[in-house]
């Protein structure tokens, strides 16, 4: 019964939130060349965290994570990094992303208003969904 209502209620979020007027975008902001690189900086109490997208014109990507000043370090000394690489398809305002290092993958709405690419997917912290919206900038 939990899991029939739960399941309902996912169903019925994305009905919602894909009927609202504040989540049309013009045809014309769906720019299917996400080609260069883009990324965000996330500043903790102990350091920062520095994400970053590089989409390739081979339809490939490299997410990278860098963490600066934890551990005691200086905030612009890195202490720690991740990599993973993957394949990546724009359909209309949809973007996939397929992992190739974890075989996972994630699929989010796009678009670009300047040099800012914003993304917006479900994410699911503590077992429930939440829309998230997260926005990189571009650096090349």
């Amino acid at each position: 019964m939990e899991k029939g209502f739960i399941t309902s209620l996912i169903v019925l979020f994305f009905v919602i939130t894909s009927c609202t007027d504040n989540n049309k975008v013009a045809e014309e902001n769906f720019e299917p060349d996400l080609t260069g690189s883009w990324n965000r900086t996330d500043d903790q109490a102990e350091g920062n965290i520095v994400s970053t997208y590089t989409f390739k014109s081979n339809s490939s990507y490299i997410y990278r994570i860098d963490w600066f000043g934890f551990n005691g370090e200086p905030k612009t000394e890195l202490t720690s990094s991740s990599e993973s690489t993957g394949v990546f398809k724009v359909e209309g305002d949809s973007l996939f992303f397929q992992n190739l290092n974890y075989g996972s993958g994630l699929n989010s709405k796009f678009w670009i208003e300047g040099n800012v690419l914003h993304l917006e997917y479900i994410s699911y912290p503590a077992d429930a969904p939440v829309l998230t919206q997260v926005k990189y900038n571009r650096i090349d």
